[in-house]
């Protein structure tokens, strides 16, 4: 008798290795090979892309996948509103602008509520100007991808992380970490 196939569904642990691109110029934009797969709890990671979250379901270990999605399915439309000024006191460290603080930066900051998220600074004057829209905003994308182990999910796993609201880490977790990770995958 053979063993039954675990497949993706609620309360089981993914990991998954994949290639993501532009749709529009074939632009390979992020990759989780297989030695560093990013990692969910199906129906409990609340920040996977809901679009990558659907295809997944119902696959087994070693199952490949290929979704092309737009951006209302994977990480949205650019929206100006993301878009802030903020004091320089925001990033004042003993008084001075840390050297990390140059156009074209990617840093970490944390919301009034608590969320960590990134954003790129755009120009630095009087103010810093930054953009929190997430970087592949606006753009319809494609999976290529693999699953790489499905099992039941431990009690820890089954607790919904808080506070990044970014993406899988990779599969670390966002912790106390101020790096965060690098955006929803």
């Amino acid at each position: 008798m053979s063993e039954k196939k675990e497949v993706v569904g609620p309360g089981k642990f993914v990991a998954y290795s994949y290639k993501l691109y532009n749709d529009a110029n074939n632009e390979l934009l992020f990759e989780a090979p297989e030695d560093t797969p990013d990692v969910m709890v199906y129906g409990v990671s609340h920040e996977i892309v809901p679009g990558l979250v659907e295809v997944l379901r119902d696959l087994g270990k070693e199952d490949k996948f290929e979704i092309t999605l737009p951006p209302e399915a994977a990480f949205g439309y650019r929206n100006e509103d993301y878009i802030l000024e903020l004091d320089k006191d925001v990033f004042m460290r003993d008084g001075e602008i840390p050297e990390e603080v140059q156009v074209g930066a990617i840093l970490p900051m944390m919301t009034a509520e608590g969320y960590r998220i990134q954003g790129r600074i755009l120009e630095i004057g009087d103010k810093i100007k930054m953009d929190f829209n997430h970087p592949f905003a606006g753009l319809t994308v494609r999976y290529e991808g693999k699953v790489e182990e499905v099992r039941e999910a431990t009690p820890e796993e089954l607790q919904p992380q808080g506070g990044c609201g970014c993406g899988s880490c990779g599969g670390g977790s966002c912790g106390d970490s101020t790096d965060c990770c690098g955006g929803c995958h």
